[in-house]
């Protein structure tokens, strides 16, 4: 394992920790998430906070007996013991003899056992229930294919379902992602998140090349030979998906802003009886395609849309134009950045600033207690959209938001019509109004956001905030 800057997952990090000092019986835990999300850095700063017995063994695509062989050299290497394997059983019984005491063993990639030797699943099944639960053994299991992953631990049917503590990794929030780029001003960050999201393997490389983002882009996507060109259809073979076509078609529609069952039936043709299970998988296995219902509005309305930023750029800007990026023409994607990054960016601006309110629940903004049970948009059937709605039924309060990443001053124009589009929530109660602009306000705009008592926030404020939690 290479020596990384490991940034956030605090968490999960405490959770190892306290879990193995007060370890006085088996403890079973499975660490999953998709490819490239810090799984392994994570268990890696576990281990080196441990001085007592220990072991780490990554799981290669190699046939039964190369595994064994490979068992057999991280004792050696590891345990400073000499030991040869000849089969999982003859591992098991070492590692019960090893558990006397507290112990961990980390197995790395474990889901590859299904492909290599399955029996070894069902062998661990029956040495955990048997003897190992009674012993210290901390085992943990990481698992990058969170499909198989799942058909082990989560499905009934699963060899090891119940006997396990899950710990799922997910890519960096907003939040998360600054920890990374100190170094960079907030609108800088903002781009660099919207465009590359919060995988750290991806922002690793994204550290290593200095200049504006359009270099990043360029370095990373556009041009010939680049490193993540490749990762978003990468990840769908890791996961064995099949018929890549319909996902891709799918993610390519909901970035082009194709957001119902009906809209992205149109798009891609798949068809409507099958399309939900399809959309079900991106969802829940990958962790790609989510749904969002309208605050205060009809569950009927709700829409899909990519929850990955680097995804939703991919397939925006890259999936539709690798003809000509393969031929060359970086010029003509460039273009078309340039010209539509900015709107692009404004979606995922709206969802930084839910965020910043969600992490300063129960704290003030501007002297207002933000207090919610729940914090989303609103939109209706005839196309009437806010960009943030946050209620509290008890209180009978409502935060109601508007949020422009443009060139532009915010003007009283959009002050006004965020007051007529709130008449539409039908919500009865106290109503505030919050205005967060990019690049500022007017005069004419900030005399009306005084006159209504409403809360205003620039590009500085964002920062402020982020930066007091």
């Amino acid at each position: 394992m290479e020596n990384r800057t490991f940034y956030d997952r605090k968490q999960e990090l405490k959770l190892l920790k306290e879990e193995f000092a007060n370890l006085q019986s088996g403890k079973m835990f499975v660490v999953y998430g998709r490819r490239r999300v810090g799984k392994t850095e994570l268990i890696r700063q576990f281990i080196k906070s441990i001085t007592e017995n220990k072991m780490y063994f990554y799981v290669d695509l190699v046939e039964k007996q190369g595994l064994l062989d490979s068992l057999s050299k991280s004792v050696q290497e590891q345990l400073n013991e000499t030991r040869k394997f000849a089969d999982f059983n003859d591992f098991l019984d070492f590692i019960d003899s090893k558990s006397d005491n507290r112990f961990v063993l980390v197995i790395d990639e474990f889901q590859r056992f299904l492909e290599i030797s399955p029996q070894f699943i069902t062998q661990l099944q029956n040495r955990w229930d048997q003897k190992l639960k009674n012993k210290k053994l901390m085992l943990i299991l990481v698992g990058s294919s969170v499909g198989m992953i799942q058909r082990i631990t989560n499905s009934k049917a699963g060899a090891l379902y119940g006997r396990a503590t899950r710990i799922k990794i997910s890519p960096f929030k907003y939040a998360d992602f600054r920890l990374m780029f100190k170094e960079l001003g907030e609108e800088e960050r903002i781009i660099t998140y919207s465009v590359f999201g919060g995988t750290p393997y991806y922002l690793e490389k994204v550290k290593r090349i200095s200049g504006h983002i359009h270099k990043k882009i360029f370095e990373l996507l556009l041009k010939k030979g680049s490193e993540l060109f490749e990762e978003p259809k990468n990840l769908l073979e890791y996961e064995n998906v099949r018929i890549h076509a319909k996902y891709n078609s799918i993610l390519q529609a909901t970035s082009a802003g194709k957001e119902n069952v009906k809209e992205i039936q149109d798009f891609t043709g798949i068809d409507t009886n099958t399309l939900p299970a399809y959309i079900k998988r991106l969802d829940e296995l990958l962790e790609l395609l989510g749904r969002k219902d309208p605050v205060l509005g009809k569950e009927r309305l709700g829409r899909y849309g990519l929850k990955d930023n680097f995804f939703s750029f991919w397939y925006k800007f890259i999936f539709p134009n690798q003809t000509a990026l393969n031929l060359g023409n970086v010029k003509i994607v460039e273009d078309n950045i340039n010209e539509n990054l900015n709107a692009y960016v404004g979606r995922i601006f709206e969802g930084v600033c839910k965020e910043l309110l969600i992490l300063h629940i129960n704290k003030e903004i501007n002297g207002y207690l933000i207090d919610f049970e729940n914090i989303g948009s609103w939109w209706n059937r005839t196309g009437e959209e806010i960009d943030i709605v946050a209620y509290n039924q008890k209180s009978r309060k409502i935060l109601v938001g508007e949020v422009k990443w443009t060139n532009d001053p915010m003007d009283n124009d959009v002050v006004d019509d965020l007051i007529r589009k709130s008449k539409f929530i039908g919500f009865i109660g106290e109503y505030k109004f919050l205005f967060v602009s990019k690049n500022g306000f007017t005069n004419r705009a900030l005399a009306r956001i005084n006159e209504i008592n409403a809360i205003h926030l620039e590009l500085k404020d964002i920062e402020k905030l982020f930066e007091e939690i």
